[in-house]
């Protein structure tokens, strides 16, 4: 995408205010955090769950609806299809309609479209926990829940396409073209996926081949490109300085798109050797972007970085691309053949994609609501940020942040030990998952801080929306 202007509608239609522009989107996008909120909630008290029966099996042990496999599997989609999407499309549609001081597009069709979503994902964690899923790994929902979710996500989607087709302002900033690459990435590599694994199956390895490729691609590139739209608006607009520079982010945006789909393969699969080298290398490559990225924020923020206490979206954001430099360089040392031998099928892997996901992905979406929903609910108010409870806010960050952290430290741990041990041929396969067991106990506080930190959350944005209804609440009120 070019950093030229694009034509400039703004003459074919009068300049709309702000407040018109955020009342227009208010109740799908809100409907949409609402929904992603519940599912996180749900997906962590389900993480909480596997993660003690880890260390204690016998919890729950005579219902086959929450078995181990089943609660880990239904835990993670939800994070994925009900919080991680949802969240995505909400802050992209937001900042679409922001960037291009446009209207919009279709906001009863966006919030069909997320019905029927949530009505998918309903169904889908039902046949998880009933042993109906696929056994594809971030690919759990059956066939007829996948289809579902792909024609409501094609929905919310196009009416996004079209909000960015009727921008008004000329420019195109870089958080435009996350969003729309986003928008695209998901269709293309879920659509994909769902044709090569559940409506006509690939034989053999090719299927475990392409869901690696499809969990790398989901990770690194969608959600990537997700967080990354949302860091680049908030970082600067708060910090109240310029993006240092359109060209750094427009080359660390089409180096993730390049590279940032080779890899997922691990070392040691049943596949050509050359595959298994353009993976390693497509890994390393997008150390590239990450410079890039970090290289370009520490310059826009280089003289007027404030405190973090100043804002809790500018909070969670910054920790949230912390988060995202720390695993993404973790997951190019593990793509190391030199590294995989040590950390290849241990709770090191767990770690870094948690931290991913946990760390970076929910960090920054948190901080994206954070700005977004009081604008959306309170489009008139004058010190939207002062309509979040501080004190819930606060505890939110902490729990989270700790949550994310123990969790994080503790399955590193466990998983540099098991490496140590497993390469050791003294030692039996048992001795060695004894020997992590304190460090997986450790891990437990982990998911239990964030659910609570979560919970913390639901219950400022429902405070939120009690007292700053939206707009199209007000006129029911009134009526």
């Amino acid at each position: 995408m070019s950093v030229t202007e694009a034509p400039n509608r703004a003459a074919a239609s009068p300049q709309l205010s702000r407040t018109e522009i955020e009342a227009n989107g208010a109740v799908p996008i809100l409907y949409l955090f609402g929904g992603a909120l519940v599912w996180l909630l749900l997906a962590s008290v389900l993480e909480l769950l596997a993660s003690v029966k880890l260390h204690m099996p016998g919890l729950l042990a005579g219902s086959a609806l929450l078995t181990y496999g089943r609660v880990q599997a239904a835990s993670q989609s939800l994070f994925i299809y009900g919080f991680g999407v949802p969240a995505a499309l909400g802050s992209g549609l937001w900042l679409l309609c922001r960037l291009g001081k446009t209207r919009l597009a279709g906001p009863g069709v966006v919030t069909l479209g997320t019905l029927f979503w949530n009505f998918a994902v309903t169904a889908g964690l039902w046949a998880i926990l009933r042993g109906a899923n696929t056994g594809y790994a971030a690919l759990e929902f059956p066939r007829a829940v996948a289809s579902v979710l792909l024609i409501a996500y094609l929905v919310i989607s196009v009416c996004g396409i079209v909000t960015f087709h009727h921008r008004a302002a000329a420019p195109l900033y870089p958080s435009q073209w996350f969003v729309v690459g986003a928008l695209f990435w998901f269709a293309w590599i879920y659509s994909t996926v769902m044709g090569l694994l559940l409506c006509t199956p690939a034989r053999g390895v090719l299927q475990a081949s392409v869901d690696w490729w499809y969990q790398h691609n989901l990770s690194t590139v969608y959600f990537g490109f997700a967080g990354l739209a949302s860091i680049f608006y908030f970082i600067p607009k708060l910090t109240r300085r310029p993006l240092h520079s359109r060209l750094q982010a427009a080359f660390a945006f089409w180096m993730l798109a390049l590279v940032g789909s080779w890899g997922g393969i691990p070392d040691g699969s049943p596949l050509p050797s050359w595959i298994i080298g353009m993976s390693v290398v497509g890994t390393v490559f997008t150390l590239v972007p990450i410079l890039a990225v970090v290289i370009n924020l520490r310059e826009t923020t280089a003289h007027s970085m404030p405190s973090l206490d100043a804002n809790p979206c500018l909070r969670f954001t910054c920790v949230g691309l912390l988060f995202w430099v720390i695993a993404s360089v973790q997951e190019v040392v593990a793509a190391l053949p030199s590294v995989g031998a040590l950390t290849n099928f241990t709770w090191f892997t767990v770690a870094q994609r948690d931290l991913f996901r946990y760390g970076f992905l929910a960090m920054t979406m948190f901080g994206a609501f954070y700005y977004i929903a009081p604008r959306l609910a309170a489009p008139k108010s004058a010190s939207p940020d002062s309509l979040w409870c501080p004190r819930l806010y606060k505890a939110h960050f902490w729990l989270t942040i700790l949550g994310v952290f123990i969790g994080y430290i503790s399955l590193l741990a466990a998983g540099l030990w098991q490496g140590v041990m497993l390469n050791n041929s003294a030692n039996s396969f048992m001795a060695v998952l004894k020997s992590s067991m304190t460090a997986i106990r450790m891990s437990t506080t982990g998911p239990l801080l964030f659910a609570v930190g979560t919970l913390v959350f639901l219950l400022n944005f429902a405070q939120l929306l009690k007292n700053n209804c939206c707009p199209c609440c007000q006129r029911k009120g009134d009526a």
